[in-house]
């Protein structure tokens, strides 16, 4: 009895310790309420950065089907101000470049890839969404040949170290 007892507790043991669980939570079917959390921007990341790159990738996170308004602004520098990211231009110096919609997948994320131009570019995102605010990020784009630093040659007359200069 004590043998047959103590097996039946072994195999009760094993099946219960090969079993796997699952705990599902309440899952609310029909219209959900959004929350201004569900609108977020994962990249870029920084709101005013520098790149040498052509293109800014954008992706994001908004409710499945939510309409996306990706706009590009560029700057013009008609005055020879010469804007940096320390001194940005007014909002009155920026022209809308190229404006494009993306709509969220199923899974609730977005993703849009926009060509920078040369100088300050702004890129704003609209979800279109009442209480959520637009996403705005100034990206300065150089570039690289122009900012290379090259070291000083010598000249086969006189010996005079010259630098390169474009």
């Amino acid at each position: 009895m004590f043998k047959r007892t103590l097996a039946s507790l072994m195999i009760i043991m094993a099946v219960l310790g090969f079993a796997s669980f699952a705990h599902a939570s309440n899952v609310t079917t029909g219209n959900a309420i959004t929350t201004r959390a569900d609108y977020e921007v994962i990249k870029p990341e920084r709101s005013i950065y520098s790149s040498s790159e052509r293109v800014v990738l954008i992706n994001g996170r908004a409710p499945s089907g939510t309409e996306i308004t990706v706009e590009l602004y560029g700057t013009t520098d008609l005055t020879r101000r010469s804007f940096n990211l320390d001194r940005l231009p007014s909002p009155g110096d920026y022209i809308l470049i190229k404006s494009e919609s993306v709509t969220s997948g199923n899974l609730g994320f977005f993703q849009k890839q926009m060509d920078l131009v040369r100088g300050i570019n702004k890129v704003v995102i609209d979800f279109g969404v009442d209480g959520v605010e637009d996403k705005e990020f100034i990206v300065y784009k150089y570039d690289v040949t122009r900012t290379e630093i090259r070291l000083p040659y010598e000249r086969e007359s006189g010996g005079i170290r010259m630098p390169l200069i474009r």
